[in-house]
């Protein structure tokens, strides 16, 4: 996926958090001279489903546009893409880790309210855990007639600056296939201008044909 569709996505999910952001104030406002606990309990609320929102945005946005340019592509595999990594689980909460931790650091004290900061950071963590292991079930490797696509609802951030996922959404045809390994029934193909890999298991015979595939379209296989 190039940087500008990224920077694309990246933005317009911002926008669907700072919606929310709106939302939060315009909803919770009232309720702060009602009620301090359950306002401050609902703008946290509403702020996690406002990511969770945005990061959503985002993996519909790669879903759909993968999916337009895949519209003419003839399937000739089907593999399940391998799952995320802890990594991409740190970049998703490092913006809320900041946001609980920076009080702290900057008071040099933890107060109650931080107590239910970690709370809710928590809750984060586990709603995110549980999100990527219900996506990563929808991420497919197509192998097709003229390259490789990924496609499923990935929620990973999607950062216009060099930086590469395994098994990153996108549309990869041969000639962006810079080499390949493969090891017995394991795959890895090295995209271009390092844009992370590509990884998968399939049969000793799948990869047969898969490397029969890779060379017929001038694919050089990686050494060692």
């Amino acid at each position: 996926m190039s940087n500008t569709m990224k920077t694309i996505i990246f933005i317009i999910s911002l926008f669907t958090f700072l919606l929310f952001f709106i939302l939060v104030n315009f909803i919770i406002s009232p309720g702060m001279i009602l009620n301090s606990t359950i306002a401050s309990f609902l703008t946290a609320l509403l702020y996690i489903m406002g990511y969770i929102a945005a990061l959503y945005t985002q993996a519909l946005m790669k879903y759909l546009y993968t999916r337009s340019l895949m519209k003419d592509l003839n399937t000739i595999k089907l593999f399940p893409a391998k799952t995320f990594e802890i990594r991409d689980r740190l970049i998703l909460l490092t913006l809320p880790i900041i946001a609980v931790f920076m009080p702290m650091v900057s008071k040099m004290t933890v107060a109650r309210e931080n107590l239910v900061s970690f709370a809710y950071l928590a809750a984060l963590a586990l709603i995110i855990e549980a999100l990527f292991l219900i996506n990563g079930r929808t991420l497919k490797i197509h192998v097709t007639n003229r390259g490789f696509a990924i496609n499923g609802m990935d929620i990973r951030l999607e950062l216009s600056i060099p930086f590469s996922y395994t098994n990153a959404v996108g549309w990869y045809p041969f000639e962006r296939i810079e080499n390949y390994l493969i090891s017995g029934s394991k795959i890895l193909l090295y995209p271009t201008y390092d844009m992370g890999v590509i990884t998968f298991e399939c049969s000793e015979e799948e990869a047969k044909q898969i490397k029969g595939l890779l060379v017929s379209n001038r694919v050089p296989e990686r050494r060692y």
